[in-house]
């Protein structure tokens, strides 16, 4: 990290509100406890499906956005399958209510009939949606850079520049990336699949520790060489 900064990116949320405020009061305590000149939270995306609170935690992320802490969004592939089942629910309803959808729907108040097509639930599920939801979603990001690390949700494809990387590889992919020993061109951090403990390899970070299943939501600290991390107890 730039001298004078330190970052602190959080792995996949999904609806998990309780241990998010909890996780960011986490933080808060980390860094009057060791304080610091700039700091940044940077969120590695699927904020919604399968955990309980998805609404509640859009709105706290765009209080925090609001707020006096420096955030970055970035886009997973969760929040991407939600806005494109607003806007093309036949071409990705499927699988958008497969991996939690209709757990995000429900938060809203949507409730899929008996027999009820994915362009109609999309349609009443649109006018449940807040614009303000639906800008926050358009802001999210691919990938954010700091120093020697590359911020993304999923992963990058090993031997492609960053700088080339298709989004459709930053938020979904796994076989190519994971098992990869390659040093990439900066250290990637990233959630999008699901570990027991969070882990430091040669060319990567991986955060993401299936918070809706443990209650453990994770945060990597870097600052420096140095990294550490901050968890919520489960």
């Amino acid at each position: 990290m730039p001298k004078g900064l330190r970052i602190y990116a959080i792995g996949d949320v999904h609806g998990c509100l309780k241990e998010l405020k909890a996780l960011i009061s986490l933080i808060d305590a980390d860094t009057r406890e060791r304080p610091v000149r700039n700091r940044e939270i940077v969120f590695l995306g699927d904020y919604v499906d399968r955990g309980p609170k998805n609404k509640g935690v859009i709105d706290y992320l765009i209080e925090l956005e609001a707020g006096k802490r420096k955030t970055v969004f970035l886009r997973g592939n969760h929040d991407e399958r939600l806005a494109r089942f607003l806007s093309e629910p036949e071409k990705v309803g499927a699988g958008f209510l497969r991996w939690g959808g209709d757990t995000t729907m429900r938060d809203y108040g949507i409730i899929m009939k008996d027999g009820e097509g994915y362009s109609a639930v999309s349609k009443r599920f649109q006018r449940k949606f807040p614009k303000s939801h639906k800008a926050f979603l358009r802001r999210l990001k691919y990938s954010h850079e700091v120093g020697d690390y590359f911020f993304v949700h999923a992963g990058i494809r090993p031997g492609v520049p960053l700088a080339k990387q298709k989004p459709s590889d930053l938020m979904w992919i796994r076989d190519e990336f994971l098992p990869s020993k390659r040093q990439h061109p900066k250290v990637i951090v990233h959630g999008h699949t699901p570990v027991s403990n969070p882990a430091v390899h040669s060319n990567r970070i991986e955060v993401d520790t299936r918070c809706y299943d443990t209650g453990r939501l994770t945060a990597v600290v870097l600052e420096g060489s140095e990294k550490r991390f901050i968890q919520t107890p489960g």
